[in-house]
C-alpha cells in the first residue's frame, strides 16, 4: 500500500489534463472571437454596399434628374439585404431566417459629411448616406466563463456625393431620337479655360473633337456613341457617371413664368439697316413680343431684366447690353445668326435673386440656334431646360469670362467659347461622384 501511495505513475497525465482545461477554453474563445470577426466583415460589406447604393440614389435627387426610382432609404436597404442584413419583418430579396437568439438591424440616415463629421439635418437632406448595421448573437463560451452575455457586432459606412468639377456645358436630357442629349459635331473646337461638357443622358460624337487648352472633359450618365470614337477623345472622358446637378432648376417653377401681358413690340419689332434702338427693361410689368435685329441694325439693351412672351427673337445685327437678363416664356424662340452680339449678365439681378448671373432664362420649347460668322460674346449662364440648343460659331465672352450653357439637348459645333470662370456660384453645375468616406 505504501508503495502504491508513493507511486508517481500517471501524475504527468493528470497534470496534462489539468493544463488542457484552460488551453481548450482559450482555443474555444479564440474560435468564438474569430466567428465575431467574420460576422463583422460581413456586416461591413453590407454597410458599404448599402451606403454606396443609397448615395448613388441621393445623387439623382441632388441632380434634379427626375425618375430616380425608389427612395434613398429603400435603395440602401435593398443592397444591405443582398448581403443578408435586414430588419425583422423586411421582405427584400436576400433576407434570410436567422437562428434563434440572433438578430440583425439596418439603420439608414441622410445627412451632411464634412471634415470627418456626419450630421443629420432635420429635413433629412444632405450630401451623404450613413448606414449602420449590427448583429446581436449569444456568446456561448464567454457566458460560460462569466465574461459577459450576448455580443453586439456593429459596422458603419458613409458614402458621400462629391462635386469635383464645374460644368460649362450640360445637356439635361432625355436623349432625342437617334442621338445623345449632348452632341459634339464634326470639326468642333472647344475654346476657353477648360471645363467638362456633361450629358445627364448619353453623348454622341460626329467626329473626334479638339480642345484648346487643358482641363476639358466629356462626361455622360448613360453611355456614348459611336463606340469607335468614344475612346479617341483627347480630353478626360467617362461615360457612366452620376448625373450632374442642375443649379437653375428652380427657375422652371418661378412665379414670374406666368407673365403673358400686356404685350408690346420692342423697337417696333424690326430694326433694319441704319436704325438704332435703345430698349428699356420691362421687369416692372408686361412682356415684349417679336424682336428682329437685321444686319446693319443696332439695339442697345439698358441694364435690367427683359420678359418676352410668344416672341420670335432674331439677332443678326449689332446687339449690346451689360447687366442684362432675357427671360423667354410661352412659345418664344431665339436665333443668333451672326452680327455683333455683346451681352453680359448681372452678378446681382435687382428683379429676382434667382436670376443672379443668368443671361438667358428660356422656358420655351422652341429650338435655339446660337452661332454664325459674327462676333458673339455671351457672358453669363444660359438656361434652356426644355429646348434643343445648337451652340457654335465663334462665340466669345465679354466683361466676365463666364460663358456656360444648360439645355435639354446641346449640340456643339464650330469654335464656341465656354468657361465657368467668374460665373455666379448659384449658376454653376457640377459633376457628381460617389465615394466611401468612412
Amino acid at each position: 500500500m505504501r508503495n502504491l501511495l508513493r507511486s508517481q505513475r500517471g501524475s504527468a497525465a493528470f497534470a496534462t489534463v489539468i493544463a488542457l482545461v484552460p488551453l481548450i477554453g482559450a482555443v474555444g474563445l479564440g474560435a468564438e472571437a474569430a466567428s465575431w470577426y467574420v460576422t463583422r466583415q460581413q456586416g461591413q460589406n453590407a454597410a458599404d454596399a448599402a451606403a454606396y447604393a443609397g448615395a448613388l440614389r441621393l445623387s439623382c435627387d441632388i441632380a434634379g434628374a427626375g425618375n430616380c426610382g425608389t427612395s434613398v432609404d429603400t435603395q440602401s436597404r435593398v443592397f444591405a439585404a443582398q448581403n443578408a442584413f435586414c430588419n425583422t419583418g423586411d421582405s427584400y430579396s436576400g433576407c434570410v431566417s436567422l437562428p434563434s437568439q440572433v438578430a440583425r438591424t439596418v439603420q439608414v440616415d441622410i445627412g451632411n459629411f464634412s471634415a470627418g463629421s456626419f450630421t443629420t439635418p432635420a429635413a433629412g437632406t444632405g450630401n451623404a448616406v450613413r448606414v449602420r448595421v449590427s448583429q446581436q448573437q449569444p456568446a456561448y463560451l464567454v457566458a460560460v466563463l462569466g465574461l459577459g452575455g450576448p455580443v453586439n457586432i456593429p459596422a458603419q459606412a458613409i458614402a458621400m456625393v462629391q462635386n469635383p468639377s464645374k460644368v460649362c456645358g450640360l445637356a439635361l436630357g432625355p436623349d432625342p431620337n437617334g442621338g445623345g442629349a449632348l452632341k459634339i459635331g464634326g470639326n468642333v473646337s472647344n475654346n476657353g479655360t477648360g471645363c467638362p461638357l456633361m450629358s445627364d443622358s448619353s453623348v454622341q460624337f460626329a467626329s473626334t473633337p479638339s480642345f484648346t487648352g487643358s482641363g476639358w472633359g466629356v462626361y455622360s450618365a448613360t453611355g456614348c456613341s459611336p463606340t469607335s470614337t468614344c475612346g479617341s477623345v483627347s480630353a478626360t472622358h467617362n461615360y457612366f457617371m452620376p448625373s450632374a446637378m442642375d443649379p437653375l432648376q428652380g427657375l422652371q417653377t418661378a412665379s414670374f413664368n406666368t407673365r403673358t401681358s400686356p404685350s408690346t413690340k420692342p423697337c417696333g419689332g424690326n430694326v433694319t439697316n441704319g436704325q438704332t434702338c435703345s430698349l428699356t427693361p420691362n421687369s416692372a410689368s408686361g412682356v415684349y413680343s417679336d424682336l428682329k435685329v437685321n444686319a446693319g441694325g443696332t439695339v442697345n439693351f439698358a441694364a435690367g431684366t427683359y420678359f418676352f412672351y410668344n416672341a420670335t427673337i432674331t439677332f443678326g445685327g449689332t446687339v449690346n447690353g451689360t447687366d442684362v437678363t432675357l427671360v423667354l416664356l410661352g412659345n418664344s424662340s431665339l436665333t443668333i445668326n451672326g452680327g455683333t452680339v455683346n451681352l453680359a449678365a448681372p452678378t446681382t439681378n435687382t428683379f429676382s435673386s434667382t436670376l443672379n448671373g443668368v443671361l438667358i432664362d428660356d422656358q420655351s420649347t422652341a429650338a435655339v440656334s446660337i452661332g454664325g460668322n459674327g462676333v458673339i460674346k455671351l457672358a453669363g449662364a444660359m438656361y434652356f431646360p426644355k429646348a434643343d440648343v445648337s451652340f457654335g460659331g465663334t462665340s466669345q465672352p465679354t466683361n466676365t469670362t463666364c460663358s456656360e450653357v444648360i439645355a435639354k439637348t446641346l449640340t456643339m459645333t464650330g469654335t464656341p467659347y465656354l468657361s465657368t470662370d467668374s460665373c455666379a456660384p448659384s449658376t454653376i453645375a457640377y459633376t457628381q461622384v460617389v465615394a466611401l468616406v468612412q
